[in-house]
């Protein structure tokens, strides 16, 4: 649960409890659909005042409750005494019990729980629930008074619980939707709305999912390389998922580089902090047994800061970008070599040698390869897996400086964790490329444009890919490209548009071949003279279509 929202609802027990208790369980009519057999055995996850408790023992169910609010939970059994055999202290995500339940209530839970959290929230509840369990879930589904943070006036969490992207990662761990209904808000708050969906945990099965997140939960946590593994299985599956050998044994095989290519940019940012953030148990500062590539990768940044920009940040970006070129001296190609030399190393001994789950993943023949069915959940769930991931990896940094510099908290690491090149320096690049092209048209309207009209656009938004590739940059009206901002084109506006992209797409190849070549090389695994362009034109299609169809983002076609 949030902080911040766990506090105001410990400082403010009365009037939650007063407000809450002045009206009947909303909830309750749905009771007799999702647990349908008399004195089934219930918990209420975030009971709160005991309210929906108190509904579910009254219609003869043998209910539990747990509270993650002190506060709140004493205030409760002092209300209501009868309580106090069966309202526990617990929280979510990370309770669970050895008993098993036929049903979960989850109301008005969900959007208290950062994002990054929520899929290990599913997954306790999934393991609480009998197979043929139900769960009784209840979000929100408008409100109109939250900030640019997701939090109301109060200060509460609200993280936007879309039902359908809800209803994917519940059917990904193995529940079976059965409805969906909204209703008005039970105490008449204006523009408030809330969805109630119901889902049966179908299968006992061992689903990848799960798998994935028991090796978080059960390897020895002595490094942050398996977190940043997982990572980059997230990042090559939703950017580069074409990029991988798929073998008849039901494994698929991704080149060592490009995996190593992840771990250079995420562990930059963490290298090159003013502060040293330990990456392992015995990676603090002037230990001798430091991560087998800090010092490589360090003496990379201080070389490249030397040459391109005191500020690690740019020195980056600019690193990257001459590096895509060719154009690296010899220093720095020479240490850059080295580097990823020493990470792959640190790869194929280390996360992929030592997985708990045997056969998980192993390195054959200079790639590390992956179970199928695990590759297809990264493909699935990606996003979701990747945000938990990094919570998790600045819990291990905080962990591991606990002793030596408990400064390093979770918050200080986060930053570091989340940075990325400098898009605009990356998309110079392709503004100067356009500015040597003579009749510039907008991709998506054919419009004439001149270079004071002209924004470089994300075909594929930057906000979900975090793609700077040369392809996915192309020159648009800006008038249109602010009615597109972040929407995904159709799969129908790209085929229309398919011959103004390829021209577009030739055009950079001309002008820088060799940066252009390198991205969609590293997109698709090969470049292809006799049909890259068909090929990168389907990838564009297909990560399009997954984003509006699997992810439920929104579709934008001009003129629409």
């Amino acid at each position: 649960m949030d902080d911040q929202t766990a506090k105001f609802y410990s400082h403010n027990v009365s009037d939650v409890i007063s407000r809450y208790d002045a009206i009947d369980s909303p909830i309750s009519k749905y009771f007799s659909l999702a647990f349908p057999k008399p004195a089934s055995q219930i918990l209420d996850v975030g009971c709160g005042s005991g309210r929906d408790l108190r509904a579910l023992l009254a219609a003869g169910y043998n209910a539990f409750g747990i509270e993650p609010v002190e506060e709140l939970r004493r205030a409760a059994i002092q209300r209501y005494p009868s309580l106090s055999s069966c309202l526990w202290s617990g929280v979510l995500p990370g309770f669970s019990v050895d008993e098993k339940f036929d049903g979960v209530v989850c109301s008005a839970v969900l959007m208290h729980i950062p994002q990054g959290q929520q899929l290990e929230a599913f997954l306790d509840i999934r393991n609480l629930l009998k197979v043929g369990g139900r769960l009784l879930l209840s979000i929100p589904a408008t409100r109109d008074d939250l900030d640019e943070d997701f939090r109301d006036p109060d200060g509460r969490l609200f993280v936007p619980t879309d039902p359908e992207r809800i209803r994917l990662i519940a059917e990904q761990i193995g529940f079976t939707f059965i409805s969906h209904t909204q209703d008005t808000d039970s105490l008449g708050r204006p523009g408030y709305a809330w969805n109630t969906l119901i889902f049966e945990k179908s299968t006992e099965a061992n689903r990848p999912l799960d798998r994935i997140e028991s090796v978080l939960r059960n390897d020895r946590k002595v490094a942050t390389y398996k977190l940043a593994l997982l990572r980059a299985f997230c990042d090559i599956a939703e950017r580069d998922e074409n990029a991988v050998t798929w073998f008849p044994d039901g494994y698929v095989g991704m080149p060592i580089e490009a995996l190593a290519e992840c771990w250079l940019a995420y562990y930059w940012p963490l290298v090159t902090a003013p502060v040293h953030i330990p990456q392992s148990t015995t990676d603090h500062s002037g230990s001798a047994r430091a991560i087998t590539f800090r010092s490589e990768l360090g003496e990379l940044s201080r070389l490249c800061q030397e040459y391109f920009d005191p500020d690690p940040d740019i020195a980056y970006t600019l690193f990257t970008l001459a590096w895509k070129k060719g154009t690296l001296s010899n220093d720095i190609a020479r240490k850059l070599r080295l580097t990823f030399s020493a990470i792959r190393t640190a790869l194929r001994d280390g996360p992929v040698k030592h997985a708990a789950q045997g056969g998980m993943f192993r390195y054959q023949s200079g790639q590390v390869m992956l179970q199928v069915d695990l590759w297809r959940e990264f493909c699935l769930s990606s996003h979701w897996i990747r945000d938990s991931l990094i919570l998790r990896w600045s819990e291990l940094c905080e962990k591991f400086s606990a002793t030596n510099d408990p400064a390093i908290q979770r918050g200080v690491t986060l930053p570091y964790l989340l940075k990325e090149g400098l898009p605009e320096r990356e998309q110079g690049i392709a503004r100067r490329m356009y500015e040597e092209r003579e009749n510039l048209s907008c991709v998506w309207s054919d419009k004439k444009i001149t270079l004071a009209t002209m924004d470089v656009d994300h075909a594929l938004p930057f906000s979900l890919w975090r793609n700077n590739d040369l392809w996915n940059l192309l020159p648009a009206a800006r008038k249109v490209n602010n009615e597109k901002r972040d929407k995904i084109p159709t799969p129908e506006l790209l085929r229309s548009r398919k011959e103004a992209i390829v021209d577009l797409w030739q055009f950079a190849n001309e002008v820088e071949p060799k940066v252009f070549q390198f991205e969609v090389e590293r997109t698709l695994g090969k470049f292809h003279k006799s049909c890259w362009e068909q090929e990168l034109f389907q990838y564009m299609s297909e990560r399009a279509a997954v984003a509006i169809y699997r992810r439920g983002e929104t579709a934008w076609n001009y003129g629409a």
